[in-house]
């Protein structure tokens, strides 16, 4: 195949497939893939990088005004060399097989080619701990980077010092494909005081107790932060994890999204998992910026009609509230708690503006609907409303969707499962379950025709 690369490959070739690639802004380029089906089209392997690499005429970069570039490979990630330009600003990396060896050779062989990088995001199964001195040493080279997506556990001491020290990082985000990692037997450093000028967003795993002390040692930072993003491990508890809730409201005064995921791989037993009081919501009240609020654990919370008035008195901005939709149900009691779905109509009078809701629902009761789809208090923009591992409640399926459709001015989407998060049990029999929730998605979308139908024809009327 080489030699038929290299006699394939004239002069002419090459002048026209510069008059291209100068042309290329983005590529994303999968290992294995196959692009094209004719059997004699070599593939993009590092052997024909390198053959590639030794007659391109126009330098060592083939694409020289690339600005994005995406690269997933279950080998040596090297071939991505001859596609870092100058000019690249966005760079996603997937290295799923990668081998400790070959991955630092990849960190050590992409310094200083990457000058104008602003977004960075890997994928890898290698400990962080494994590949942090290489890593941190070609970021220490990257200095307009503003955004790095890092797998969990990878925000170690000598990670920690070199963001730190970029001048314009605003968010260190986490890469959720290899969520599930087996903990890091390290607490977090906290972040020191005068480092992260620009940081806004965080996300980190840590135990509760590590987390505060990984937040909040420095004032500076924690009143700067908009968004966190808090995956726990270890054991869950009660106390450590109201006492964060309590620093992120006083050391955090323009914080707009909380994410807490409160799901734990560690076999602790029922004994060591409780269900969060609502107390926790309740610390949160001084957050008045909130526009998102997420969490998930064990245990379902469930909702009086009070405790939801006092959420829409205190977060009057609240966009995406996802409170616990999807319990373990390794926990015996964990699915016999939650609220009824009656609740839904306290949630469109409390927080008329919620855009996407999640919560668990167990109460067998049907929800009362009269038949009055223009109800005094609706939800004006529901784009989503999420029921999770939700039990169906009794009385007829259409009843339910005639009922979630009355309570929204725009159709929602009816979402229903486990979230990305979740590491625990599944109800039983929850393929049926999963049925029932399709057919009151169904129902929703049908009776949000006949109510905007009803609209339209009563605007028609109006200006006849």
């Amino acid at each position: 195949m080489f030699k038929k690369l290299n006699k394939v490959l004239a002069e002419a070739d090459w002048n026209r497939f510069h008059s291209y690639a100068k042309r290329v802004r983005s590529l994303e380029f999968t290992e294995n893939e196959v692009y094209r089906s004719y059997l004699h089209s070599p593939s993009l392997d590092s052997p024909v990088v390198g053959v590639l690499c030794l007659h391109h005429p126009f330098g060592t970069v083939f694409l020289p005004h690339l600005q994005k570039l995406s690269w997933t490979t279950e080998g040596s990630a090297l071939s991505i060399l001859p596609f870092l330009s100058s000019e690249l600003k966005e760079l996603y990396l997937e290295m799923s097989t990668q081998t400790i060896p070959t991955a630092n050779e990849v960190f050590k062989a992409i310094n200083n080619r990457t000058p104008s990088l602003v977004t960075f995001s890997l994928q890898a199964r290698i400990r962080g701990i494994n590949v942090d001195t290489s890593l941190a040493g070609w970021l220490q080279t990257a200095l307009n980077i503003e955004e790095v997506s890092l797998p969990p556990y990878y925000l170690t001491p000598v990670l920690i010092r070199t963001l730190g020290s970029l001048p314009r990082l605003k968010s260190i985000k986490q890469s959720l494909y290899f969520i599930h990692s087996t903990p890091s037997s390290e607490e977090l450093q906290a972040l020191p005081p005068g480092s992260f000028p620009k940081l806004t967003r965080i996300c980190f795993n840590a135990t509760p107790s590590g987390a505060e002390r990984f937040l909040f040692t420095s004032q500076e930072i924690g009143s700067r932060l908009d968004s966190i993003v808090f995956f726990a491990y270890g054991s869950l508890d009660t106390e450590d994890i109201l006492r964060f809730a309590q620093l992120v409201a006083q050391s955090c005064p323009v914080i707009t999204e909380l994410s807490l995921n409160l799901f734990t791989t560690t076999d602790s037993g029922e004994q060591s998992v409780s269900p969060l009081p609502m107390a926790l919501l309740e610390s949160l009240y001084p957050c008045t910026r909130l526009r998102c609020l997420e969490i998930g654990h064990p245990f379902p919370f469930t909702f009086q009609e009070e405790d939801v008035e006092r959420m829409g008195r205190a977060w009057p901005q609240m966009l995406t509230l996802d409170l616990c939709p999807d319990p373990d149900f390794a926990f015996p009691l964990a699915g016999h708690r939650g609220s009824s779905l009656s609740i839904l109509s306290v949630f469109a009078k409390a927080l008329p503006g919620l855009e996407v809701l999640s919560f668990y629902s167990n109460i067998r009761e049907a929800p009362r609907f009269a038949g009055n789809l223009w109800p005094p208090h609706q939800f004006h923009n529901l784009t989503e409303v999420d029921f999770g591992l939700s039990s169906v409640p009794g009385g007829s399926l259409r009843q339910v969707g005639f009922y979630i459709a009355s309570l929204c001015k725009k159709r929602p989407a009816v979402s229903y499962g486990e979230s990305d998060w979740h590491t625990g049990h599944l109800p039983n029999n929850w393929d049926q379950t999963a049925t029932a929730w399709e057919e009151v998605d169904d129902t929703v979308d049908f009776a949000m025709d006949v109510k905007l139908a009803g609209l339209s024809n009563l605007r028609d009327n109006t200006t006849q």
